[in-house]
């Protein structure tokens, strides 16, 4: 006869005492200092994050605008709009607005604590994610590993850190991870807090759908777990009432979900957002597909994590929890599919690691008592953590000191800055009184909403899902690429008057666009700025316009003493590469040669500069540059690769062969390296 017991532990015969195996501990018992030094670390990895996570509202530029104006118009009129009614392209598309909950608060909260406060608000949001994940799992007698992971975690969040509304699922995920975590054994009141708490996030963001995955994948893991008595409990016709409560609760969940204000359509949205996806952004691309257009350091973070799971897992292969597999098999792949979904999985991985790597010591500790023992494992600890705040350390003073986002190239800075970013462009707009229609790019719609709807309609803004995916397909991108597509629905469709372009834009359409837009007759630019270019055309509706504000090399170059005058690194060169793409090449080695005032050791930005030096026939000090970026980072192929070619137009075929072979072994797939290796022929090698 066998008890039934509502727990994890195994059924044990009456008359039989289960043998109990003492835990043992590869640390020796805590130091003195320990109980310092534990403290001290964990302000330390908070504190770094905090500093990775106040930096200038770049969202502004993007998403936020949009945002702040959606927040302002479902508080004014009570209602959330549900067709696209920012554009005069598309404006009945109908349009699901997944998070407009989280707009009404960015909304309300900016008329209160302004933009700077919202960046001080959305780090305190992230923050106390990871605090609640981190205190879920931390364990003192393993304290170093937990810092380890919980650093290898953070580092994952890092890839999310902009004002968005994905923060608010940030927290409840590690709120929803807590729950569980804490109903595991018994059925406790907080447990039914995760139907309201489903309620809530749906309205906030679409990641709500994490939540009813975590439910199943909890309940999947008690039903393995408690299987024995499930079982004998289904044999005699009863419920186990432990089970039954918890797949009460996933119903009640999902029923939470359809209280949105699209209801059924609103709870189902994740499963088809992306049918209606026409457009490729950044943050919804693989990991190691943008490895190979762009440097980011996060991506080996994501690296590390894997290899960690997968060594962790086979370590306690007998003993895994089936809850921790399947989140981390669902997190690891929709990561794998999306940068966008790195914070998730670091958030989700902390538990993980800490409770394998304890359950394997302390299985395994027996076999390690010797070496546990030994008397300089203290100096060892010591040591390890002494390293750990050196690096915490660094990191922050790099961040701080702005050192971090120059080396990486990142446009962010540390502190409450708020980027003027296209500011000054829409003034311009306004005070002189353009006459739409209106073409402007993806990458700026979303500010143009905030800052002219509803005196201006869009031509686009950056929210894929509201616009047919054959319009990006078919109208957007080919008017950019295509001059008989762009004549078709500039002249003849839409009568564009104006185009606002952001030349930050690096999609290969956009800047093939800027191209044209130099060249094409019957448009004069009208204003330029680091982030913003304005087309007018040239007819009599802006015959005054043109005729004052009309911009060339010669002007430009009278002025651009003006436009350079800002002491940021980010804005001269991205001032110099719009100047690079319209082939004025004189303005943009001026504009490069700021840039490298401000940063002397952007390797990126020689590069850039000594192509202007080529275009114009300038080869020697093409070369100069790009020795001087070669110098900085001897592994930086793109430099070697313009080098051979300059080497190969003077003559020295050598040189040029030295060059590309260079890259070849620093990239081994390299197929421009080969192809001008391949079409050097018989030329001989000179030592």
């Amino acid at each position: 006869m066998f008890q039934l017991i509502p727990n994890e532990r195994r059924l044990w015969p009456l008359a039989e005492k289960p043998k109990i195996k003492k835990e043992t501990n590869i640390l020796p018992p805590p130091d003195k200092w320990a109980f310092i030094l534990r403290p001290a670390l964990v302000i330390f990895v908070l504190a770094a994050l905090a500093v990775f996570l106040i930096h200038s509202a770049s969202a502004i530029n993007q998403d936020l605008g949009r945002h702040f104006k959606l927040g302002e118009i479902i508080w004014q009129t009570g209602q959330v709009p549900h067709t696209n009614l920012f554009s005069y392209t598309n404006p009945d598309f109908p349009f699901i607005n997944h998070h407009w909950l989280s707009e009404v608060i960015y909304y309300l909260l900016s008329l209160v604590i302004g933009t700077k406060g919202l960046i001080v608000f959305n780090a305190i949001i992230i923050l106390a994610a990871f605090a609640l994940v981190w205190r879920l799992s931390w364990k003192k007698n393993y304290f170093i590993f937990s810092t380890l992971a919980a650093i290898l975690s953070a580092g994952l969040i890092l890839e999310r850190t902009d004002i968005r509304p994905e923060t608010f699922g940030f927290l409840l995920l590690a709120i929803f991870l807590v729950i569980l975590d804490k109903n595991k054994e018994k059925i406790s009141w907080h447990f039914w807090l995760l139907v309201p708490l489903s309620a809530l996030w749906v309205n906030l963001h679409i990641s709500f759908v994490y939540g009813l995955v975590l439910i199943f994948f909890f309940f999947l893991d008690r039903l393995w777990r408690r299987r024995k008595a499930v079982y004998l409990l289904l044999k005699q016709k009863k419920a186990e009432r432990y089970m039954a409560k918890i797949i009460l609760l996933g119903f009640l969940a999902g029923l939470a979900t359809l209280v949105n204000p699209n209801t059924w359509r609103g709870a189902l949205y994740p499963l088809s957002i992306f049918s209606n996806f026409g457009y490729s952004i950044v943050e919804n691309q693989s990991p190691f597909f943008l490895e190979g257009l762009t440097s980011d350091p996060i991506i080996t973070f994501f690296r590390v994590a894997i290899i960690a799971l997968i060594c962790l897992f086979l370590l306690n292969w007998r003993r895994n929890r089936l809850f921790y597999i399947l989140i981390s098999l669902f997190c690891v792949i929709m990561s794998w599919s999306a940068i966008r979904n790195f914070p998730l999985l670091g958030l989700v991985i902390l538990p993980i690691l800490t409770d394998n790597f304890a359950a394997w010591c302390e299985r395994t500790g027996q076999f390690f008592a010797k070496w546990a023992s030994w008397r300089g494992m203290g100096v060892l600890r010591l040591l390890t953590i002494i390293l750990i705040f050196a690096i915490l350390s660094a990191s922050i003073y790099a961040v701080a000191t702005g050192r971090f986002y120059l080396k990486s190239m990142k446009p962010e800075q540390f502190g409450l800055l708020v980027p003027k970013g296209a500011e000054a462009a829409v003034d311009f707009l306004k005070q002189n009184s353009f006459q739409g229609p209106m073409f402007n790019n993806f990458d700026i719609g979303s500010y143009l909403i905030w800052r002219l709807y509803p005196d201006y309609k869009v031509f686009i803004d950056g929210r894929p899902e509201s616009y047919p995916a054959d319009f990006f397909r078919s109208v957007y991108v080919p008017m950019q690429e295509d001059g008989a597509v762009w004549q078709k629905y500039a002249d003849e469709v839409y009568k564009i008057n104006f185009v606002f372009f952001a030349h930050t834009d690096a999609t290969p359409w956009a800047q093939s666009f800027i191209k044209q837009m130099a060249q094409r007759p019957g448009w004069a630019m009208v204003y330029v700025d680091p982030m913003v270019v304005i087309w007018a055309r040239d007819n009599a509706a802006n015959k005054e316009l043109v005729a004052k504000y009309s911009l060339n090399e010669s002007n430009l170059g009278q002025s651009i003493e003006k436009l350079l005058a800002v002491s940021n690194f980010f804005e001269a060169t991205q001032l110099g590469s719009f100047f690079q793409a319209i082939s004025f090449n004189d303005l943009a080695i001026r504009s490069f040669d700021r840039a490298l005032e401000l940063n002397k050791d952007a390797k990126q930005v020689l590069l850039a500069k000594a192509l202007s030096h080529v275009a114009k026939k300038d080869l020697e000090q093409g070369k100069v540059c790009l020795e001087k970026a070669i110098k900085i980072d001897g592994g930086y192929a793109e430099a070697y690769l313009p080098l051979g070619a300059i080497y190969y137009e003077q003559g020295n075929f050598s040189e040029a062969r030295r060059s590309w072979q260079k890259v070849l072994e620093i990239e081994p797939g390299n197929e421009s390296a080969r192809a001008y290796l391949d079409n050097m022929g018989l030329i001989p090698f000179k030592n």
